[in-house]
């Protein structure tokens, strides 16, 4: 058994290391939330998966504090203040990652949603952007206005026409135009589908990662 006062050494050590551990962890996550952008779900995905990725350093924080503490006497005022210590260390850590075990559904259904807004927003955007074009494609009166017209309005890359009259050439514009903004949309659908079916994996890692740490923490806490 070490002597009294080497403990006391060895467990004042500890409570500085586990300070600087948890320092590390609160500069490395305000270093996650640059830029911010609390106002986009993916920014709060992001901060709760750094919170994850740094679970191991605050636990060995917790940890290195905790058994600073076991080494001291229970009687000693230095042994209650060291437990003080880490009840709040441990307790603070465990609301917060607690915390992130409803939030992340919560962003992950705020992501499914803004990107449907802005699915729509887009389409919408598109859509009206040729709303006008096919009367304008009808209101032509030669190639050259077409020409211009199509110049001006610069489309989508639309396929060769075939030889005809205007007002086949006319036709095929439109159905050329019709296609395309479909095809805009089909791959602006499929582009949302991939974001949130590549997003889902690592979702579900926080979610279980945070309840995890949220669980080890507050069983820790009950022994201190």
């Amino acid at each position: 058994m070490l002597p009294l006062d080497r403990r006391a050494a060895f467990a004042r050590h500890s409570q500085w290391l586990a300070h600087a551990l948890q320092a590390l962890v609160l500069i490395s996550l305000l270093a996650s939330a640059v830029p911010l952008a609390p106002e986009q779900p993916v920014w709060w995905l992001r901060l709760s998966d750094a919170a994850v990725n740094l679970a191991p350093v605050l636990l060995l924080a917790v940890m290195v504090l905790r058994l600073g503490n076991v080494l001291l006497d229970s009687d000693s005022d230095e042994a209650r203040t060291s437990a003080r210590r880490s009840h709040q260390l441990t307790s603070r850590w465990v609301l917060v990652f607690a915390l992130r075990v409803p939030l992340q559904l919560i962003g992950y259904a705020w992501l499914r949603a803004d990107s449907e807004s802005q699915l729509i927003r887009q389409i919408n955007q598109g859509e009206r952007g040729v709303a006008a074009l096919p009367s304008r494609i009808q209101a032509s009166r030669s190639e050259a206005e077409l020409s211009i017209l199509l110049a001006a309005a610069n489309p989508a890359p639309l396929p060769p026409l075939q030889g005809g009259s205007l007002a086949e050439r006319k036709q095929q514009l439109i159905e050329a135009i019709a296609i395309n903004t479909s095809r805009v949309s089909s791959s602006l659908r499929d582009q949302r589908a991939e974001t949130l079916r590549t997003s889902l994996p690592g979702t579900l890692r926080v979610f279980f990662g945070a309840a995890i740490v949220s669980a080890f923490l507050f069983m820790l806490r009950r022994q201190i």
